[in-house]
């Protein structure tokens, strides 16, 4: 057997943000102005998984999320399966401390 030198690897990079379970209530205003109640089941700085109380907000549609202490981020819902969604939130709406503070 062949031994590899360690120093040698290189890690498959993490394309993904690290997430963070977390249940945190919301208001997902649509397009339309249609404002949504939800729940994230995580959240991390580049989005978030929610589920929505009553019909999710349709694939390719932009959102802004209004998070408990009252921030704002925006981002473009990536996937919707009934109540379920994804969120791929603005690198522009999420410069403040609240990313940070959420998905840390």
């Amino acid at each position: 057997m062949t031994l590899i030198d360690p120093a040698l690897f290189r890690p498959t990079p993490v394309f993904r943000a690290r997430r963070k379970r977390m249940l945190v209530r919301v208001q997902v205003a649509g397009g339309e102005g249609e404002m949504r109640e939800a729940m994230t089941r995580d959240i991390s700085a580049t989005g978030m998984s929610a589920v929505a109380r009553g019909k999710a907000p349709p694939a390719g549609e932009v959102v802004e999320v209004t998070l408990p202490d009252g921030s704002v981020l925006w981002g473009m819902v990536r996937w919707s399966e009934a109540a379920a969604f994804g969120v791929e939130f603005d690198p522009a709406s999420r410069q403040g401390p609240v990313a940070g503070n959420l998905a840390g």
